[in-house]
């Protein structure tokens, strides 16, 4: 999203500098490359395209690519550059673009140069920054550059810039400083002095010329270098560049152009005449002109840059070129983004029309509908990054490798995007590249890629899996490729799956792992498994695992950073499913089985029949309390009571015993399908012999017996006295 006028700020000081140094350094520069022949590069690679059933598709992996030379070059200056950028989210409606690159020669590749020229590289001073802050007017640039060799040259200079929107003009204003040692830039000050003399024709020259080539659109105001001190060993100066006006219709109506200028450059041909130019191209111009008013208009229609920053600086130690650079996107910038590719691709259309013939017609009408698919695609970069590298050595050859994690898009037609994928392992086939096709999935849905026999009977993946398959870009039939869209058995959206296969008392078994975190490692451990995940911070992290129930000694826990973590569990025919979620930073996740330890104990081992004997006890697994389980309390193996575990793993009841005989108290725990008991432990109920039923009849007999005796002692008495 960088406008017109960053790029024209940045052209002007590449020309300011670029003039200043060729006139410096006429003399010292190295030796040219010379033109000449690369062969075909290779590529190599991985890319993982994840398809969701929305119809977005995630985009992540890198592609290499080496080139060398038909010829060894006669000279070349081995170098290395690097640069990389991050989309982040900072809040609902602002994403945060960061960037930073490198460039520079590689270790002792100067070595070949003049060691004078070497040294004042070493010397050579250079940076540049610039602050970004969005207005009702448009965004504004305020900064500043300065390069210095010293003794030879200093400039020092400082810019501002405004990208016009609505009724405003853009505007763009530079000054600099410039002060020159004639002694070590082989000059003199008769030769400055003329420079100083000539530049108000200059001025005249580019102040027509622009004005001409952009109809007026684009108006030069101040173009001047005037003497502050022209002295005896140095000179002292003042440059001064101001331009307004319409920079994007003045970029049109330059394209517009092209054509005719072309041909004013062109020698005659016979006869004196000029050649005439194609009316397809003068035609490709206009549809090009055409488009770039078509991004001044939408270039902050749905996002706008809030405040941002640039630096670059250049080390003489390190012969390195840094670059830093971030800036805040408020609005949707994904649209932003998807509206620029689109005009863009109509713009390589455009070329493309002047190059039909040259690349035959076939391969055009391909490549036609290769950017019609790009064209009408959506795009989403706003949690995304990647990172472009290359290096070069003293034989010309080159490597490039291009890294890209989450760029999102939605073509218009998955069918379609099959086929570009088939067109292009055909055409230019790459069989160290590498193409992964993964299901992706929502909570609630799971994408299923469909591969007929008659695809595996034209080409076979390298690796599969249950829901992904990796081929070789190489004569792939994948127009044949079917998608279909089923239930999401994980309830885990976004999922990465794997299957790991780890040994438990030299058993191997297979563990599914469903999750939408990155799996950084997987370690099995004596009793059960340790996974590291990571994840962007904030964001909910979830897992879903089944593991065989043969792989399974006991109960399972599930912690994590060493803390119990509160899991769904449940069980299939053959295997156990855990399914838990967390927030997302690195996290250390343990999947742990082991037999509880259940304790009973019984406040006393013998009570009077009727009365109540009080039960308690514990569940303990791997020395930490299960709280809120729920226990089962048995009285000669049949449940009689249900409780729930305390905080510290414990439970406590009554029972009343109604019966006289020997109890047999136990708790048992319940785990899915699996039974834990603790010792049993036994309870005598008795009843006192003087509550016992003979000891009470032989009471009653014996008060029956003594009343029988009393009556007939009484009778006998009072007979005796008749």
């Amino acid at each position: 999203m960088r406008s017109g006028v960053k790029i024209l700020g940045i052209l002007v000081m590449v020309l300011l500098l670029q003039s200043t140094m060729i006139s410096c350094l006429a003399e010292q520069q190295p030796p040219p490359k010379i033109p000449i022949g690369v062969k075909e590069p290779t590529a190599s690679g991985d890319v993982r395209l994840k398809i969701y059933p929305d119809g977005w598709i995630k985009v992540s992996g890198h592609i290499s690519t080496f080139s060398k030379p038909a010829e060894k070059p006669a000279a070349t200056i081995p170098y290395h550059a690097t640069y990389q950028c991050r989309y982040e989210p900072i809040s609902v409606d602002r994403v945060l673009m960061k960037c930073h690159g490198v460039i520079g020669p590689e270790p002792g590749a100067l070595e070949s140069i003049p060691e004078e020229f070497r040294g004042q590289l070493g010397e050579l001073k250079f940076s540049m920054s610039y602050a970004e802050k969005f207005t009702r007017s448009g965004p504004t640039y305020n900064g500043a550059f300065m390069i210095s060799l010293p003794e030879a040259f200093h400039v020092n200079g400082s810019f501002k810039a405004l990208d016009g929107i609505g009724p405003m003009e853009s505007s763009f204003m530079l000054y600099a400083d410039i002060t020159l040692w004639y002694s070590k830039l082989n000059t003199t000050r008769a030769n400055v002095e003329q420079m100083v003399k000539m530049f108000p024709f200059i001025k005249g020259f580019m102040v027509a010329l622009i004005e001409k080539l952009t109809e007026g659109e684009v108006r030069i105001s101040d173009l001047a270098l005037k003497p502050v001190k022209i002295g005896d060993e140095k000179a002292e100066l003042k440059f001064s560049f101001e331009s307004r006006g319409d920079f994007y219709e003045g970029l049109a109506k330059f394209v517009e152009k092209l054509p005719e200028f072309s041909k004013e450059m062109k020698p005659p041909i016979e006869g004196g005449v000029k050649p005439e130019i194609p009316p397809e191209v003068a035609e490709a111009f206009r549809g090009i002109a055409k488009y770039v008013r078509e991004l001044k208009d939408v270039r902050y229609e749905y996002a706008v840059p809030m405040s941002g920053n640039l630096s670059a600086s250049w080390d003489g130690v390190d012969m390195i070129l840094r670059i830093n650079s971030s800036t805040i996107y408020k609005g949707d910038m994904d649209k932003q983004f998807t509206e620029i590719l689109r005009i863009e691709c109509k713009m390589i259309g455009e070329l493309l029309k002047l190059m039909s013939k040259e690349v035959g017609e076939e391969q055009a009408k391909a490549m036609e509908k290769i950017l019609d698919l790009a064209t009408n695609s959506e795009y989403r970069f706003s949690e995304s990054s990647f990172k472009f590298s290359t290096k070069m050595n003293e034989l010309g050859e080159t490597v490039t490798e291009l890294r890209f994690q989450d760029l999102w898009v939605k073509p218009k037609d998955l069918k379609e995007l099959f086929w570009v994928i088939e067109y292009v392992s055909r055409v230019s086939p790459q069989e160290d590249l590498h193409l992964t096709i993964e299901s992706g999935a929502t909570q609630d849905k799971l994408t299923l890629i469909r591969i007929s026999p008659e695809i595996l009977a034209a080409a076979k993946p390298i690796k599969e899996t249950r829901y992904s398959s990796t081929w070789k870009l190489f004569n792939l039939p994948f127009r044949k490729l079917k998608v279909e869209f089923s239930k999401n058995p994980w309830r885990v959206a976004d999922l990465n799956y794997i299957e790991y296969q780890a040994e438990f008392k030299g058993v191997k078994h297979v563990v599914e792992i469903a999750s939408n975190s990155t799996i950084a490692s997987i370690k099995p451990l004596m009793n059960g498994l340790e996974i590291i995940v990571s994840g962007r911070a904030g964001r909910l992290g979830a897992m879903n695992l089944t593991i065989p129930k043969s792989a399974v000694d006991g109960m399972i826990l599930t912690m994590i950073d060493d803390k119990p973590l509160k899991a769904e569990m449940g069980a299939s025919e053959e295997r156990y499913w855990i399914y838990l979620t967390y927030t997302h930073s690195q996290k250390t996740i343990k999947i742990l089985w082991e037999k509880p330890e259940i304790t009973v104990n019984v406040a006393e081992r013998r009570i009077r029949v009727g009365e109540e004997v009080e039960v308690s006890g514990r569940v303990m697994l791997m020395g930490r309390p299960l709280e809120g389980v729920k226990v089962e309390i048995l009285l000669d193996r049949v449940a009689v009571k249900s409780l729930t575990t305390g905080v510290d793993g414990s439970f406590r009841t009554t029972l009343k015993l109604e019966e006289e005989k020997a109890y047999e108290i136990n708790a048992r725990y319940r785990f899915l399908d699996r039974e834990f008991y603790g010792e049993p432990v036994e309870v005598a109920a008795y009843i006192p012999f003087y509550q016992k039923p003979w000891f009470i009849m032989m009471i009653i007999i014996v008060i029956v017996l003594i009343a029988a005796a009393l009556i007939i002692w009484r009778t006998r008495r009072t007979l005796s006295r008749i």
